[in-house]
């Protein structure tokens, strides 16, 4: 199960109390994979959702708040995502009803028409528009963290709509909220994103998932200790490179001295120096300047002079 699946599991788990949030959370679905039809002067509406789960929650939702039973839900292949794809389908003398009650139809001088506006009177209280991207994060909805064997994944939530209009409304109305959201085309689809785990965190608290929340949270420190644990290690990596290299020059340095002058020729400080760093080639410089009882600057000021005397030579 990845996060984003996490959430909507969450989302599900939660019981909505309040029969306008239940039509606002259906609405929020509907709006997001919803589409209309006629058959036989019959008006209908036929969505998809993703899991099993989902479909019967839906078809719950229907039976409390409408007294109405979900007549066909068929199962077929999701080619691109290569799982199971449950439609549902809204049919019958009720149909008209319960979409105007759920305000995916309006009636305009004694004409049904489909509304326009994903955010009306359905979403005007607080809790119901929370409720109602809810639902659309479930239809369209989705959401990536890093993996510790994947390096390109990096934390990315989304939600597809199909239009331009929807996708902004929606960023507008998240935006009242402090969540910062863009929108890009991909294909032929509006895509509302967020790439920053700091704003996917603030998303999720909206809706509210909590339980999503804390582990998001909880990934983030976790992410971060390891991340800068590994930039110690490699700060240290780097560090004992560089006392390595430093060690060889002056090793052949002192050789050089050694072979053409001999190391009597020096004073006595870098003679004792020179014999020293030769004896003990693997310690760095303060384990060193220790042994010569003198700090790391005298020590490293004396190295600094046994490459210069070599150089000249």
């Amino acid at each position: 199960m990845n996060f984003g699946e996490s959430i909507k599991k969450e989302i599900l788990a939660k019981v909505i109390k309040d029969n306008h949030c239940k039509k606002a959370f259906v609405a929020g679905i509907i709006r997001g994979t919803g589409s209309l039809y006629e058959k036989d002067g019959e008006l209908g509406l036929e969505f998809s959702v993703s899991d099993e789960m989902t479909a019967m929650f839906i078809t719950g939702v229907f039976r409390s708040l409408f007294n109405y039973e979900v007549r066909e839900m068929s199962v077929s292949e999701d080619r691109l995502n290569k799982k199971d794809k449950f439609t549902l389908n809204i049919s019958g003398e009720r149909a008209e009803e319960i979409l105007k009650a759920l305000e995916i139809l309006v009636e305009e001088d004694g004409d049904i028409a489909v509304n326009l506006n994903m955010y009306g009177k359905i979403t005007e209280k607080e809790c119901c528009l929370r409720a109602f991207i809810r639902g659309l994060f479930i239809a369209v909805g989705g959401c990536t963290i890093p993996q510790s064997k994947d390096t390109s994944t990096g934390y990315h939530l989304e939600m597809v709509f199909s239009h331009y209009a929807p996708a902004l409304n929606t960023s507008e109305k998240l935006a009242e909220f402090n969540v910062l959201t863009k929108i890009t085309m991909r294909r032929d689809s509006y895509v509302l994103y967020i790439k920053s785990a700091e704003e996917i965190k603030d998303f999720i608290a909206f809706l509210p998932a909590p339980v999503s929340v804390l582990k998001l949270t909880d990934f983030m420190i976790n992410r971060e200790l390891k991340n800068r644990s590994n930039r110690q290690k490699n700060c240290d990596i780097a560090n004992v490179n560089k006392q390595v290299e430093a060690a060889t020059k002056q090793l052949a340095s002192i050789e050089k001295i050694e072979k053409i002058i001999g190391l009597d020729t020096l004073k006595e400080d870098l003679r004792r120096t020179a014999i020293a760093r030769m004896d003990n080639p693997e310690l760095t410089l303060g384990e060193l300047a220790e042994l010569l009882n003198v700090s790391k600057s005298c020590l490293n000021h004396r190295l600094r002079k046994l490459n210069v005397i070599a150089e000249e030579l």
